[in-house]
């Protein structure tokens, strides 16, 4: 159990800045959207605003973004596998706005990166009475974390712990849709038919020198949900995941998770178990296919079965993502890490 709060110099600098509903937890409260923080405003930098919205993200094929030569085979991006169709998106590109909206069919998604805390999450944009919010970042930070907002309600919410900041929002959890955090040269090597978040206007970024690069100090994180600000944080290094792919166990909200990664392959995910399977890990040659099962199940990085009696099947995921280890000891006091 660790906590500390890092301390930050240029307080204006912010974040600079299973696919569920935003789950509302009482809706009872009658507070405003001017309401204070309901949380320590010594929690709290930044002044607000700053970042535009961004919900009409354009696309380009990976031989495009290939072409523009803005990104390395090391720079840093995230998976989201929406209908069988690969999306991409690198942080030097989603840095420019931190929170990009987009509708695919009827699923309302907003994808987050938090360049301070090096944390990138995808959130359910659609409240548990079908109104489809969009987000941003709001320009405040909560324990040097982004902020993201609803820039009609003025909801705040922290992006890491996904809980309410402001009285207005304190019952709304944003709940989470997978997505897995690699690199340009395994996404480009593993998905060529994928689309990448590449608004016009940034073409000209020189990430070939100064991408955002993979850093294998981060951790995975698999969050065991509990009360408001009290979750626990099941923690998994790289570096105990270095003889190809591997898995681990851990019971998370009283379910068993699958946590299966490789360092050479640069990917975490977790999977809840759907009953009686007995997963496997892949050799690496049978990558993106990472997982086997007793029923004779293949199931990709996404834990989607492209092989076996389950086919087509997709399992569910707990909250997880990778941030920098020091972000996880200010989010999270309780934590538990996997040898």
């Amino acid at each position: 159990m660790k906590s500390f709060l890092l301390l930050v110099l240029i307080t204006f600098f912010s974040c600079s800045n299973s696919s569920d509903n935003v789950e509302i937890v009482n809706n009872n409260s009658n507070n405003t959207n001017t309401s204070l923080w309901c949380v320590p405003e010594s929690d709290i930098a930044g002044r607000g605003g700053a970042f535009e919205v961004m919900n009409d993200p354009q696309y380009k094929t990976v031989s495009e973004i290939e072409n523009l030569g803005t990104l390395n085979d090391n720079s840093r991006l995230s998976l989201l596998n929406v209908n069988n169709e690969i999306y991409i998106y690198p942080y030097d590109y989603v840095i420019n706005f931190e929170v990009i909206n987009d509708d695919f069919g009827d699923l309302n998604l907003a994808f987050s990166y938090c360049p301070i805390t090096e944390s990138a999450l995808c959130f359910n944009r659609k409240l548990s009475n079908n109104e489809v919010i969009t987000m941003k970042a709001s320009g405040f930070l909560f324990k040097d974390n982004l902020v993201t907002s609803d820039i009609i309600t003025k909801y705040f919410w922290s992006q890491m712990s996904t809980e309410g900041l402001r009285e207005s929002s304190k019952e709304i959890r944003l709940n989470t849709y997978n997505i897995v955090e690699s690199t340009w040269g395994i996404a480009r090597s593993f998905f060529p038919d994928a689309l990448v978040f590449n608004h016009p206007g940034f073409d000209g970024c020189d990430c070939d020198e100064t991408p955002i690069p993979i850093d294998f100090n981060n951790l995975f994180g698999v969050i065991h949900k509990r009360n408001v600000f009290s979750d626990i944080a099941h923690l998994f290094n790289y570096n105990n995941f270095t003889n190809g792919i591997e898995l681990v166990y851990a019971v998370v909200n009283g379910k068993t998770a699958v946590v299966v990664g490789s360092k050479s392959k640069v990917f975490f995910n977790a999977f809840f178990n759907p009953g009686n399977l007995i997963f496997e890990a892949l050799d690496e040659n049978d990558f993106p296919n990472v997982l086997t099962d007793n029923e004779g199940n293949i199931w990709n990085i996404f834990g989607i079965a492209v092989e076996g009696p389950r086919l087509g099947n997709k399992l569910d995921s707990p909250k997880s993502y990778v941030a920098a280890e020091w972000a996880w000891n200010a989010i999270f006091e309780d934590l538990e890490f996997y040898n």
